[in-house]
């Protein structure tokens, strides 16, 4: 079921992602495909304003893994994010980390290598939201220990 916890989850984190949004800029924001600069595609992008001068995308990962390394795969994620967002025409370019972990991370290895016009900005959850995502970060990690340890033998 921890498929499901964490859709429901994403929605929610998205939901109160954009209401954070709109009482920092004032504006309405949605979910909504944009087309790409220099290119023939669109990208949906998890938040766009009622205005589309303002782009974000969210990242809701945590910190380092449960084993204390490094979350390249989160990281990963987070650049694909932040590729898409350079692509695209918009006067305020946000890539949303609700982890202050996670925020750090990427920001020490974002550090001269993307573009001055995107931000990476922390979005504080309300304590359900952290409860939440705690519970199934804390649940993820015991399905790939446990997964490990049947490779291993």
């Amino acid at each position: 079921m921890l498929c499901g916890e964490y859709k429901s989850h994403q929605i929610q984190d998205s939901s109160f992602v954009r209401s954070w949004l709109k009482d920092q800029y004032g504006v309405e924001f949605g979910k909504n495909a944009l087309p790409l600069r220099n290119c023939e595609g669109r990208h949906e992008f998890d938040v766009v304003s009622s205005n589309g001068k303002i782009v974000a995308e969210i990242k809701t990962a945590s910190g380092p893994t449960s084993g204390g390394k490094h979350p390249s795969g989160k990281r990963a994620s987070a650049f694909e994010q932040l590729y898409f967002l350079s692509l695209v025409n918009a006067d305020v370019k946000l890539l949303v980390i609700t982890d202050a972990e996670f925020l750090e991370i990427m920001k020490s290895r974002t550090v001269g290598i993307v573009p001055a016009d995107i931000e990476l900005v922390k979005c504080p959850l309300p304590q359900h939201l952290e409860e939440i995502v705690l519970s199934i970060t804390s649940e993820a990690s015991k399905e790939i220990d446990r997964g490990k340890k049947s490779f291993s033998g």
